[in-house]
């Protein structure tokens, strides 16, 4: 099953806006609507009609992240609506206070609980705190290495550009494919476990395919 990871943002009520996001790195990211969650760019890009799919929402039990979370349902149903798509089913995920190590373990393996064999994941490190961040990425490379079958399919990260203008109208976004940053980890990985004496000239090979 495909499976879409996303962190639920906590920004306070009126500052979560809507972009329309220019693909980078991946013609399939390329959204014609404007969204609030660049997740919703690899949902648009890559479920097909009639396919059976999960977003799970890792959200924060506040005011700001229960309401973050609605806007998530209402544009990913208008979406849905407009595609042809089943609407996929959303596993929240709750996020406990603070960026204590502890705090992500659990997160981390909330997130692990949520993956079966056979999946195909997707994710989003836009929003979050840059630990969480990396508690998703870890979750997602752990699981593709435990999971029987399991793939990784497209990470992506949204961007604003706000340095063009004052004014929120006129701010831009981009979504970029991060996914060979998780490809180049496995790479690096593999190269250390094998001893290779010249890793950067056989990454550079291996990029270069």
């Amino acid at each position: 099953m495909k499976k879409f990871i996303t962190v639920i943002p906590f920004q306070v009520k009126g500052q979560l806006g809507s972009y329309l996001y220019r693909a980078v790195g991946n013609r399939r990211l390329q959204m014609e609507e404007a969204t609030s969650f660049p997740i919703l760019t690899a949902v648009n890009g890559y479920l097909q009609p009639g396919e059976q799919s999960k977003v799970i929402a890792l959200v924060a039990k506040t005011a700001d992240g229960e309401r973050n979370l609605r806007v998530l349902r209402d544009q990913m149903r208008k979406l849905c609506a407009q595609k042809g798509y089943v609407e996929p089913e959303i596993v929240e995920v709750e996020l406990k206070e603070g960026d204590e190590v502890a705090t992500h373990v659990e997160t981390f393996q909330k997130l692990i609980d949520q993956v079966d064999d056979d999946d195909e994941l997707f994710a989003c490190v836009t929003y979050g705190t840059k630990p969480l961040s990396q508690a998703v990425l870890m979750a997602v490379q752990y699981a593709y290495r435990i999971k029987r079958n399991t793939s990784i399919s497209c990470i992506v990260y949204g961007s604003i550009d706000r340095s063009q203008s004052s004014d929120p109208a006129e701010w831009t976004g981009a979504v970029y494919d991060e996914t060979a940053l998780i490809q180049l980890d496995e790479i690096v990985r593999l190269l250390a476990e094998r001893g290779v004496a010249n890793p950067r000239e056989s990454i550079r090979q291996i990029l270069a395919l």
